[in-house]
C-alpha cells in the first residue's frame, strides 16, 4: 500500500532541513551515512537525500574515503541521464553535511531480495532486468564512467518492474581525479579478476560483475563462495564457477554460454560491450518467451481459470499470478507448511485435499480452490498450523515478495479474493490461521 508522505511519522533524530530541502523523514541507512526523504516543490517531485557521514566519523581514513565518494558522486550531477540509471539531481555541503540528491522511487527494492533459492524471479524476468542493466552500462561506459561496484544491492527494481542502477560513489570517471579512491575496490563477491589484482580497469570489469549478478539471480548462489576473503579472491582469479545447469536443468544452453562468457578471466574474451551483452540477452529472452507460452503453462492457466478463487480475475491477472508463483505437487502425508515455520508464501490448492492441524489437534480439511498462508501478510510471522497433503495434492505457491512486482490491479484483486476466502472459511469451519 502506498502511503502519503504527509502521513509518515517523523523520527526524533531527523533534521528539519538539509540545504534548501525540507526533510520529511529518514528512509534508510547505508555504510556512508543516512538517506532522507524530501520534496522538491520547484520540480514537484519527491527526492532522496543521501547525507555522507564525514565530519562525525571518528576514523579519519574512513572519513577521507567518504569525502572522496561524495565528490565522486557530486561530479556526476546531471552527467548520466538514462532511464535505467538513478539520476543525481543536486549535491551540496552545509554546516559540515555533504549531501547528494537523487530520484526517490516509492516501493522500490534492490535485487538482493531475489538472490535466495526460495525467492527467485522467473528466468525471463531476470534476463529482461539484466538486459536493461547492460544497456545502461553501455551508456555510462560511452561517457567514460566505469561503475566498479555492480552488485544486486546496487540495482533497484521498481514496483512496475523497471530498473535503476545506483551508487556511483566509487566509479572511475575518465579525466577526473576525484574518482581515484585508494583502498576501495568494490564488493568482493562481484569483483572481476583484474579488479582483485588491482589492475587498470576497463568497461569489461563491469560486464564481469553484471555476469556475476546474473549468475546469482538465476541460481540463488554467488559464483564463488569461501570462508575467508583470501580464498574468495583466489577463486575469482583462478577458479571456474560451477555451470548454472548444476543448479537447474531448465536453463537454455544459450543463457549458460552467455553467463560463462561474461565471467571469462580474460577481459578480452567477454562481451565486448554492454550493447553486445544486451543483444545476446534479447535473443535468449525471445526463446524463453516462446518456452513459457507452451502447452504446460496454458494447461496451468486453464486449471486456474476453473477454480472459484480466480473467477473474478481477468486473463491477464491470472497470468500475472502465475508469473509470481511456482507449481508444486505433494504426495500423501507430505508437509506443505509446518506449524512454527516462517514463510512468505500464499498457497492455493489446485487439486486434491489437505489436512489442517494445530497443537496436535485436527482442525479439518481444505478442498481444491481453498487458500491458506495469511501469515504472509505479516513479515516474520510464524505459521500457527500445519497443512499436510491428503493424497496427491497440487499447490500453487505464490511468493508475497514477487506479488509486490505485479500490477496494482492484480495485487488488489488477489488480496480481496484471498481475504474474502479466508473469512468465509473461518466463519464456516473455525479453522486456525495458517
Amino acid at each position: 500500500m502506498v502511503r502519503s508522505v504527509t502521513k509518515l511519522k517523523k523520527l526524533p533524530d531527523v533534521p528539519k532541513k538539509i540545504g534548501k530541502y525540507v526533510i520529511i523523514n529518514k528512509i534508510g541507512k547505508g555504510s556512508t551515512g543516512m538517506v532522507y526523504l524530501s520534496h522538491d516543490p520547484y520540480y514537484r517531485r519527491d527526492v532522496a537525500i543521501k547525507v555522507y557521514n564525514i565530519e562525525e566519523d571518528s576514523d579519519p581514513d574512513r572519513a577521507k574515503v567518504s569525502r572522496k565518494m561524495f565528490f565522486n558522486e557530486a561530479h556526476m550531477v546531471g552527467m548520466l541521464q538514462h532511464p535505467n540509471i538513478m539520476p543525481i539531481y543536486d549535491a551540496g555541503e552545509e554546516d559540515g553535511k555533504y549531501y547528494i540528491v537523487t530520484e526517490y522511487i516509492q516501493g522500490a527494492r534492490t535485487l538482493a531480495a531475489y538472490c535466495r533459492p526460495d525467492n527467485l524471479l522467473r528466468v525471463d524476468d531476470v534476463v529482461e532486468i539484466i538486459y536493461k542493466c547492460a544497456k545502461a552500462l553501455h551508456y555510462s561506459h560511452g561517457r567514460g564512467v566505469i561503475h566498479r561496484d555492480i552488485k544486486p544491492s546496487n540495482i533497484m527494481l521498481t514496483t512496475d518492474n523497471d530498473v535503476r542502477i545506483i551508487d556511483f560513489g566509487i566509479a572511475i570517471v575518465s579525466d577526473s581525479e576525484v574518482s581515484r579512491i585508494e583502498g576501495i575496490a568494490g564488493s568482493p563477491s562481484y569483483m572481476s579478476p583484474e579488479q582483485v589484482q588491482s589492475e587498470d580497469l576497463t568497461s569489461a570489469s563491469d560486464i564481469y560483475s553484471l555476469g556475476a549478478v546474473l549468475y546469482e539471480l538465476l541460481t540463488g548462489f554467488r559464483p564463488f563462495r569461501a570462508d575467508n576473503l583470501s580464498k574468495l579472491l583466489h577463486q575469482i582469479v583462478y577458479a571456474t564457477a560451477p555451470p548454472i545447469h548444476t543448479y537447474s536443468s531448465d536453463f537454455p544452453e544459450e543463457l549458460e554460454q552467455l553467463v560463462a562468457m561474461t565471467m571469462q578471466k580474460d577481459p578480452t574474451k567477454r562481451c565486448s560491450s554492454g550493447a553486445v551483452m544486451a543483444a545476446e540477452l534479447t535473443r535468449v529472452h525471445q526463446d524463453l518467451r516462446t518456452k513459457y507460452d507452451n502447452l504446460d503453462n496454458q494447461e496451468h492457466f486453464d486449471l486456474l481459470r476453473t477454480l472459484k478463487f480466480f473467477h473474478d480475475f481477468s486473463h491477464g491477472e491470472i497470468w500475472e499470478v502465475l508469473r509470481a508463483s511456482d507449481w508444486h505437487e505433494y504426495q500423501d502425508g507430505e508437509d506443505i507448511v509446518r506449524e512454527g515455520e516462517i514463510d512468505d508464501r500464499f498457497y492455493i490448492i489446485v487439486s486434491g485435499q489437505a489436512d489442517v492441524e494445530a497443537n496436535g489437534k485436527s482442525l479439518g480439511a481444505l478442498e481444491a480452490g481453498a487458500c491458506f498462508g495469511e501469515t504472509s501478510y505479516v513479515r516474520g510471522a510464524k505459521r500457527t498450523a500445519s497443512i499436510g497433503a491428503k493424497g496427491a495434492v497440487t499447490i500453487l505457491r505464490v511468493s508475497s515478495t514477487l506479488m509486490e512486482q505485479v500490477s496494482s490491479s492484480c495485487q488488489l484483486r488477489f488480496n480481496k479474493v484471498f481475504l474474502r476466502s479466508l473469512i468465509t472459511r473461518l466463519q464456516g469451519a473455525g479453522a486456525a490461521n495458517t
